[in-house]
């Protein structure tokens, strides 16, 4: 992005890829404004910086300069009256997607992307490289508890993004190297079949200028990775070993034994080879990429372990897709294979509901004990007769449960394992869960 700006308007500031924009933007000197709906962790750490974030939509309390960048995310719609009058007015007005393109273009760009996967290999791949002593700057869909932040601003000029699918977003980067994770259906509110979002991951990896590496089942063109020698990337020799997976990596015919992952799951060895591919293009030794493996911590909200005892474990995912709970599901029965799993689920999006009902029946079924709050709107209004009820009614064990039920429900079950798992504002259950949970341990001392 060139020129900067020296005001940058961010209408929808505390969503996690415009918060990115936003710490980037500050790193900078950039004078950063915003607007966002209510106060979070999120909105308070760019406040800490120096932003100056409003709640209001009034017209009265939205005043910047005519030379100011305003950059908008879609989840913000267009009647919004700042951002109409922004577009109606002498601002340039970009969305998100377009903001993050010109930062990333600029420079050696390594993009993420797949409908599963994203968050994770971005802030692992991140992670390797600043391991490595490598200069980089990233713009993550989490906060790597590594680095503490969504965000690492450089400067530098390695990049690297999340290439997003939703509204295409993807299509506007330019990446020297990418990662295809996945391309399983989704965003059908957006697309009108699956067939059409595989052919857009495809127009994507006809952009990079480089190799592209996809997963076995991407069903796209490219250099493939996963799990056994079928592959110019792959992991073998798996074996667990204090509770922690443990693998051979190979990446063409260079080979490291005893990789231990740093997160459960055999996506995540998918996910680290898949990180381990664009560390490797840049030029990592693989020394240095087993070394950031092992020692990556995750994300927040990707099977996050937020309580751990001898009569209870509380898990936080933000898993939202039903290929991405059967994922948690087999995370969770490799580490407590002898427990039993109770699982509170929000649906997200009505579409989304609608379009996997079946899908997201068939996953959750495979928990011990399941509980489902209301559907999380989001951008998106009600459908008729799409409703928690009718998923509940397709789970034979799931119970429906309102705001007010669905804490005491989890913190009091009999099940040693317990999961909180949504893209909504579930994770607003968490910490209370935490404190009732210590509440029974302490109680029991």
């Amino acid at each position: 992005m060139t020129p900067l700006p020296t005001h940058i308007d961010f209408i929808g500031i505390g969503g996690i890829g415009m918060s990115a924009l936003a710490h980037w933007a500050l790193a900078r000197g950039i004078h950063v404004t915003g607007y966002d709906r209510v106060a979070t962790r999120i909105t308070d750490a760019l406040t800490e910086q120096g932003a100056d974030i409003r709640w209001s939509q009034d017209l009265k309390d939205w005043q910047i300069p005519d030379h100011a960048l305003v950059v908008y995310t879609p989840a913000v719609p267009l009647t919004h009256p700042q951002l109409a009058a922004a577009i109606d007015g002498p601002w340039r007005v970009i969305k998100r997607s377009q903001c993050l393109a010109e930062i990333a273009n600029s420079g050696t760009c390594l993009a993420v992307a797949g409908t599963h996967g994203k968050t994770t290999t971005s802030a692992m791949l991140t992670w390797i490289l600043h391991q490595a002593g490598i200069p980089v700057q990233a713009f993550l869909g989490g906060i790597a508890n590594n680095l503490g932040s969504n965000c690492m601003p450089g400067p530098a000029d390695i990049t690297v993004v999340e290439a997003d699918e939703f509204d295409r977003s993807f299509l506007h980067l330019q990446p020297n190297a990418a990662v295809v994770t996945s391309t399983d259906a989704d965003h059908l509110d957006i697309y009108d079949h699956a067939d059409a979002l595989t052919s857009t991951f495809q127009e994507f990896a006809n952009l990079v200028d480089g190799p592209v590496y996809r997963a076995e089942q991407a069903g796209i063109e490219g250099v493939s990775y996963g799990l056994g020698p079928a592959h110019w990337a792959y992991a073998d020799n798996l074996q667990i070993v204090d509770g922690r997976q443990v693998f051979d990596m190979h990446l063409g015919s260079t080979q490291v034994r005893g990789v231990t992952a740093g997160l459960p799951g055999s996506h995540n060895i998918e996910n680290a080879l898949a990180a381990a591919c664009l560390a490797h293009h840049v030029g990592v030794t693989p020394e240095h990429i087993a070394e950031g493996i092992g020692s990556f911590q995750g994300v927040w909200r990707r099977f996050d372990v937020r309580a751990h005892g001898d009569d209870h474990v509380l898990i936080d995912d933000y898993a939202h897709h039903p290929t991405e709970i059967d994922r948690l599901h087999q995370a969770v029965q490799q580490l407590y294979p002898n427990d039993e799993i109770a699982i509170l689920f929000q649906p997200h999006l009505f579409s989304r509901t609608r379009d996997f009902m079946t899908g997201f029946a068939q996953s959750l079924q495979a928990f011990d004990h399941v509980g489902i709050l209301p559907i999380y709107p989001a951008r998106e209004s009600a459908i008729p007769g799409v409703t928690s009820g009718a998923l509940c009614e397709q789970i034979e064990h799931a119970v429906c449960l309102n705001e007010d039920d669905a804490l005491s429900w989890l913190t009091q079950h009999r099940a040693r394992v317990k999961l909180i798992v949504g893209a909504g504002d579930i994770d607003r259950l968490v910490t209370p869960a935490e404190n009732e949970l210590k509440k029974q341990c302490d109680g029991l001392a």
